[in-house]
Order: structure tokens, then sequence, then C-alpha cells
């Protein structure tokens, strides 16, 4: 499962290059001399410019991944990996069994921590994976890092791929000159924190270990999510009640789905009563595990197990909730309610 997450993570997120730091403003005027283009992120307080020859080289893969959590030990990360041409077909395929950081490596990382934060556990491990790391000016309580030499293998890599890669380092110090840091715009991060709480948004896997994210509800007019335990098996399991519910949607609408999240998964114990209990209930829906976003979400909304909300294409839970078990005739009823309510919406 830890290789299809990291690949998820990896390739989604640099579709949007950078997606997750802000928005990336229009090249500036007086940009370095050699450089393609010039990246700005408000929210991570950080700017620079990729050099040109990375563009225009063969065999040459960069996967960007970043992240802004201002709750976190590192506030915001700019990550990219290189990957040569040979591995591009293994971190495509979802059923690869070579891990992730086998078949591509880090080029450079930017952290932004807090200066209390500084000395926390996770920034001291995150820094001991690089051989060098240079410290940046500082800016209002934030400190900034700039990471190179990572200390993996390159075992995967063809003899030419490894030499494109030492290329690719010895050009490092001209996007070095570009890198500004200023202060993070801390007020639109929290704002976007506060707009997030208002939808269900996640980013995981199934528990077959298939990706799976909240776009899945852009498919459907009501997705109804049920959140239930392995643990409250077997004194408290609808299981059976859910799959002839599931059943009878498929069988009577296209535009509604049905999941369920196992809340206290991932975990080897809680996976092994869960497929017992699904062999038994002869479970055929999709079952989530919960990212740290979904788990946030359930500790600020939930009062108990079994609990079932109802979200609509948006990825927006709706007002009505059903908290306990319930027969089938329930489930149907409100589900056709909720319908209803948001065509008149």
């Amino acid at each position: 499962m830890r290789k299809k997450i990291a690949l998820f993570i990896a390739l989604v997120l640099s579709i949007s290059v950078l997606g997750g730091c802000g928005k990336e403003d229009p090249p500036a005027a007086d940009g370095a001399e050699g450089t393609n283009t010039d990246y700005r992120f408000e929210q991570c307080g950080l700017a620079y410019s990729l050099p040109k020859e990375w563009f225009e080289r063969d065999n040459v893969n960069l996967l960007p991944v970043s992240f802004v959590d201002p709750s976190a030990d590192i506030y915001a990360r700019i990550e990219y990996n290189y990957a040569p041409d040979e591995n591009m077909d293994e971190l495509n395929d979802i059923e690869s069994e070579i891990p992730v950081e086998e078949l591509m490596l880090p080029l450079f990382t930017l952290l932004v921590v807090k200066d209390e934060k500084a000395a926390s556990q996770t920034v001291t491990d995150e820094i001991a994976l690089y051989k060098s790391c240079e410290e940046l000016p500082q800016q209002d309580g934030f400190r900034f890092y700039y990471l190179t030499d990572y200390s993996g293998s390159t075992l995967r890599f063809s003899q030419n791929s490894k030499k494109t890669f030492e290329t690719l380092k010895s050009e490092l110090p001209l996007m070095r000159k570009t890198i500004e840091t200023f202060p993070p715009d801390e007020s639109t991060v929290q704002a976007q924190v506060n707009a997030d709480k208002e939808f269900l948004n996640f980013m995981s896997t199934t528990l077959n270990g298939d990706p799976i994210t909240s776009t899945i509800f852009y498919d459907y007019d009501i997705t109804v999510v049920n959140f239930w335990a392995s643990y409250c098996y077997p004194d408290i399991n609808e299981l059976a009640t859910l799959q002839a519910f599931y059943k009878q949607l498929k069988e009577k609408y296209t535009n509604i789905n049905f999941v369920q999240v196992v809340i206290d998964t991932p975990g080897e114990e809680a996976e092994k009563t869960v497929a017992t209990a699904y062999k038994e209930a002869g479970v055929t829906f999709t079952s989530i595990v919960p990212d740290r976003n979904m788990s946030s979400w359930i500790i600020d909304n939930l009062n108990g197990l079994p609990t079932t909300i109802f979200v609509d294409k948006t990825g927006k839970p709706l007002s009505t909730k059903i908290e306990g078990v319930k027969e089938l005739d329930y489930y149907m009823e409100t589900t056709q309610s909720m319908l209803e309510s948001t065509k008149n919406q």
C-alpha cells in the first residue's frame, strides 16, 4: 500500500505544478539570466527559477511535490524529484513492486519551518536525509532550508541516467541564485484551511490499496458515506444491510453512490477484522482508508459510530446525518429525500 500512496501523491501533485503552495504568479520581468521561468508562492514565502537547461535536456522528468500545513512541524515543503525515462513505466504502473524512492530521487527540497518548530524531530529527520543543508534568510518567525545531495541510491538508474542526474545537480547553483524568501501569507493559508473544513477532502487509498480521492464525489449528485470501525465488529455490524442498500442504489439510481470509511485503518489487525466481516456480509462496495485530512474532519464532526452522511457533487457534506444502526428502508427513504432536496436547491 505504501508504494501506491507515494506514487499517487507524487504524480497527482506534479500535475498542478506545486498547486499546494498557492498561486503561481507571472514570470518576473527581471528574472535571473539562464532561467526558463519564475515561480512565486505567497503562501510558502518562496520564489525561484529553474534553469532552462532542465527543460531542454533529454531523459529528464521532473516531478514536483508540495504542501502547506500550518499545524505541522514543517509548515511548507517544495520538492523536485528526478526520474529517468527508463523508470517512467514502473512509476506509472500501480501494480509495480518497486518502491517509488528507488525509481526517482529528490534533486532539491525547500522547507519552510516556524521558529518554534525548528528543533522538532520531524525537521531534524528530514534534514538528515540530505548531505547538504543551507539555511536561507529568515522572515518574520519563519526559517527556510535549501536541501541538496540526497543520500538515496541511484541503483535503479542506468549509467546514462546517473550522468544526467549528476549534470542536473551540477546546475543547481543556477537555481540557488534565484531563490528568494519573504514572509509567508498565513492569512491566505488559514482562509483556505477554513474553507476546506466545509468540504470532505481526502487523497488516500481503498482497503484494496487502490488510489482514491474526493474527486469521486464529482460523478454523483449524492454520495452516501458511512463511517465505521473494525472495533465495532461484531457487536455493531450492519454490513449486510449496507450491502443490500448499496445494491438497491445501483439498481435504482445512476446518480447516487455509496462508500464506507473504516476509521481505524490502516493497521494489520484492523484490516484482518474488516476482511473477515466483509467476507461474511458479501461486501462489494468501496471502502476508504482515511488520510490526515479526513481524520481531522471525523474528529471535528462525528459524535459516534456508525454515522452516515450525505455529500453533494462538490464534496460538501449536507446537514442531514444518520447516527446509529438503521433498517434498509430508512436508508433508502432518507437518501431519496436528500436527492430531492438537492434538486430543489
